[in-house]
């Protein structure tokens, strides 16, 4: 079995309602969440997500209340890791929110994987997911615009160790990341998880597209994963560095 590790980077903070982390649910309690980005490391990088761009772009577009300190600056992250941008050779992309997929082009030398069904609905979503794709309905350049995707339709071996499986539900085209490790098979499970509760309780993400779709990619990664790395967990970040296993 290839030797795996991952590493989870706190690259800002979201000021959310937690009715958006966990299907009505607790609605209208603050709370603070990370954006996370995943590092798998073996016999190459990878990277599972890129973060959002900016401060000041996602105010503009998406009116959230957003948090990022110099540490907290994805190159910075990588760095804090031991990793250079030039370093890693594959980005999967768990699906294409502004929070997930703004900053590609730090990558030269990466291949990009997403589902196909997740880049034909950022490019013309409904218009209520619309201002989290950054969507070109809005007269928006998305971030990830320019990216030489590899298009997936399904599941996927990406390399000896790591496989995507899809998991819409949050989105149409969301796909999640198993990994296996020393310790077990892990699950970054993007949006699928936003954080513990919504395996726990088995309660869908606040924001979806299909509460059906989600209940039953909640379902699959119960299945298919030993450990699951949620997107939005706080106590992810409870050891330091965040490394699994």
């Amino acid at each position: 079995m290839t030797p795996w590790t991952i590493t989870m980077l706190d690259t800002g903070t979201q000021t959310q309602d937690k009715g958006v982390m966990t299907y009505l649910t607790d609605m209208g309690q603050t709370i603070q969440i990370p954006v996370s980005v995943a590092l798998v490391e073996g016999p190459e990088k990878i990277l599972v997500d890129t973060s959002f761009l900016s401060i000041d772009r996602t105010w503009q577009i998406r009116r959230r209340k957003i948090a990022r300190t110099p540490a907290q600056e994805l190159v910075a992250a990588l760095a804090a890791a031991g990793v250079r941008p030039e370093d890693i050779s594959i980005v999967i992309h768990t699906h294409l929110h502004y929070d997930h997929a703004g900053n590609n082009h730090l990558f030269p030398r990466a291949r990009f994987f997403v589902q196909r069904e997740e880049l034909r609905y950022a490019l013309a979503p409904t218009s209520f997911d619309a201002s989290a794709y950054f969507a070109p309905s809005l007269g928006i350049t998305p971030d990830y615009l320019g990216t030489k995707f590899e298009l997936l339709d399904g599941d996927a071996q990406i390399t000896d160790g790591v496989r995507v499986i899809t998991t819409p539900g949050h989105t149409p085209g969301h796909q999640s990341v198993l990994v296996d490790t020393a310790g077990g098979r892990y699950c970054i499970t993007g949006d699928a998880v936003m954080w513990y509760e919504n395996l726990e309780k088995m309660i869908p993400p606040g924001i979806n597209t299909s509460m059906i779709d989600c209940m039953a990619s909640l379902a699959r990664i119960a299945r298919e994963a030993d450990h699951v790395l949620p997107s939005h967990e706080p106590k992810v970040f409870a050891r330091q560095p965040a490394r699994f296993p």
